[in-house]
């Protein structure tokens, strides 16, 4: 009995192992769980990027990660890149951040109080800051991007595109 009980609480922890980040991302159902908020539409886009950069995926997994991050894009955005190019140029992206030994640490949302809106002819958009620290030959470096968002016509607030935000020197303003 103690060994079919073992025997059985293995299996158990083999299948919880399988719900891994990357497992969760590769197999994120949009339509069941589609990101309520323009944090959680931010966050999970960064989800996904850390673990693509971190070399997590395989090439058919890459695949299905750029499909799935495509989810989070507004049609604008779309427009202005194929799959295939998204995906060529997700793969050059990963390919850069090893030869340039840099790693994909951690992220973090402004919170919510912070987030940005506006509506323009009838269209809601938000902007969102997010602090990104990358470690580059084992130096820590953080940069920050500045997320516009655009809710679409089923009220979820899709990617329209980011950019980094350069702090402004001393003597400017904003």
């Amino acid at each position: 009995v103690a060994f079919t009980y073992i025997n059985n609480n293995s299996a158990n922890e083999n299948k919880i192992k399988k719900t891994t980040e990357e497992e969760q991302l590769l197999n994120y159902d949009f339509e069941e769980n589609y990101p309520k908020t323009v944090r959680e539409t931010v966050k999970l886009h960064c989800r996904y990027l850390k673990a693509a950069y971190g070399g997590a995926f395989s090439e058919d997994e890459l695949y299905t990660i750029n499909k799935n991050i495509r989810e989070l894009f507004d049609e604008e955005l779309l427009s202005y890149n194929t799959e295939a190019d998204q995906l060529e140029g997700l793969k050059t992206e990963i390919q850069e951040f090893k030869d340039g030994k840099k790693k994909f640490a951690n992220y973090s949302l402004a919170e919510s109080s912070q987030i940005k809106y506006n509506t323009e002819n009838g269209v809601e958009y938000a902007k969102i800051k997010v602090s990104i620290g990358l470690i580059i030959e084992s130096v820590s470096v953080t940069g920050d991007q500045e997320y516009i968002l655009r809710k679409d016509a089923n009220g979820r607030w899709k990617i329209l595109g980011w950019q980094a935000v350069t702090q402004p020197s001393e003597g400017e303003t904003e």
